[in-house]
């Protein structure tokens, strides 16, 4: 067997750029021809690439046209369709000769404790969800696993928590509500078909009138703290300058909990008898502070340190200002019974008489599954909105909903309380807020004397 293209030892730099692409963009998987070929659709754009693996792989993009290098689509097909490890020999290939192509197709890359895990569960089957008001003739919903992945995205669902839809008549399986949009919109339906077909099993996926209503309401789903730029870091105020939300850089104390600064106090070494952590984004790991950014070599930020992800001061969210967050409890005729309207962290819909909790950016939650993540980080699951913070803890009485605003102030009132109860022989105490008349007065004064 002879191979038309040179084998490589190590990726080169143009492969590992397209393949940081392909693992930070969001491509759909349109159609395949054969085990070998696939029709792509990266998200926003309107055009469609053609992939075909083999010795060499080819691509219709013009960066495959122009470099003669594994593309990001080429990169994705290998990393997201077939999980090839970024380091696999087989990953950063010009191409694969027929034999290399069928172990990748079979999954023999993968590790043998991977596979035999995935066999059990093949062979054990999927326990199916019990779906109320379900229609005639459909299936059961299978229960999304740790490693389930959309079969259009070719992400994983948990990890991605963007709300998914099921095969009502075939397969049972879970996709991405907005893949199965981009899916049927390729398919092209006329007015006669009425219905969708599953990218897995070609069988019935539901009506295409189920799937623009699912659409249509998985769209509220998504809030205007999600769509805000990654860098502006929702929640956080620095705790020199106050000013919030910090945009840009953003630098957190790994000692102290709840402790930021902005990037300009940072330079002025506010804070310096620790060490700092930075990131960008408010969604990425934090990153211990390397370079001078100040010129006094005592700040803390001063400090060497390496580029590798550190851990901070823990932020759980405080036990009572957990139980100040609004929760309400599923009732009949409620919206979010609607279909496409579901919990985002087990992507289960919401039944009757669950509790469902709203957090300050909107998003609502069944609250067995925000509670646990909440006490553990301060930030909401899906936007990095941070919740509390010590500094505007007063002052979130008066931008409060009443229920709040008395849980933030329970402290405030129970001083108030204990001064009511204080009692000076032959002195009677008097609130702020109450004007006494002078006849009252000259009255009072009589009877002390």
């Amino acid at each position: 067997m002879f191979r038309k293209t040179v084998w490589r030892n190590t990726v080169n730099d143009a492969v590992s750029f397209h393949q940081d692409q392909a693992l930070n963009t969001t491509i759909f998987l349109l159609k395949t021809y054969g085990p070998t070929g696939f029709l792509l659709r990266e998200e926003g754009e309107a055009r469609n690439f053609k992939v075909c693996l083999g010795d060499p792989h080819t691509c219709t993009c013009p960066v495959f046209s122009r470099e003669q290098e594994p593309c990001k689509h080429i990169c994705w097909i290998l990393l997201r369709k077939f999980r090839l490890p970024r380091e696999h020999e087989y990953s950063f290939q010009r191409g694969l000769v027929e034999r290399q192509i069928l172990e990748v197709l079979h999954g023999l890359h993968q590790t043998r404790a991977h596979r035999t895990e995935n066999d059990f569960s093949a062979a054990s089957g999927t326990p199916s969800q019990p779906v109320t008001g379900q229609e005639a003739g459909s299936v059961c919903r299978k229960v999304i696993q740790a490693q389930d992945v959309c079969p259009i995205c070719q992400e994983e669902l948990l990890e991605k928590k963007q709300p998914v839809s099921y095969c009502r008549f075939g397969c049972g399986n879970n996709v991405h509500i907005s893949c199965m949009k981009v899916w049927a919109d390729h398919q092209q339906l006329s007015d006669r078909e009425e219905t969708v077909r599953c990218p897995l099993c070609r069988e019935d996926f539901s009506s295409l009138k189920l799937l623009q209503e699912q659409v249509k309401n998985a769209a509220k789903l998504c809030t205007a703290a999600e769509r805000e730029k990654p860098d502006r870091h929702l929640g956080v105020l620095c705790n020199s300058c106050c000013v919030s939300p910090i945009t840009g850089k953003c630098f957190k104390c790994t000692v102290c909990s709840y402790f930021y600064l902005c990037e300009d106090c940072s330079k002025k070494s506010c804070h310096p008898k620790h060490l700092f952590a930075s990131r960008i984004r408010r969604r990425e790991k934090w990153r211990l502070v390397t370079e001078d950014v100040s010129d006094d070599t005592k700040g803390a930020t001063a400090k060497p340190a390496n580029h590798s992800i550190t851990p901070v001061a823990s932020d759980p969210l405080p036990e009572n200002v957990l139980g100040c967050l609004p929760a309400i409890r599923v009732r009949s005729g409620s919206r979010l019974l609607d279909e496409g309207q579901q919990c985002r962290i087990c992507l289960q819909c919401f039944a009757l008489g669950q509790q469902a909790r709203t957090l300050p950016c909107h998003h609502k939650f069944h609250v067995d599954c925000v509670d646990g993540i909440l006490r553990k980080s301060n930030s909401c699951p899906l936007d990095g909105y941070v919740i509390y913070s010590p500094l505007t803890w007063r002052t979130s009485e008066r931008k409060t909903s009443p229920k709040l605003a008395s849980c933030f102030s329970s402290d405030c009132s129970k001083q108030q309380n204990n001064l009511k109860d204080l009692f000076i022989p032959g002195v009677a105490l008097r609130a702020k807020n109450i004007k006494v008349t002078p006849s009252h007065a000259l009255a009072n004064s009589r009877d002390i004397q």
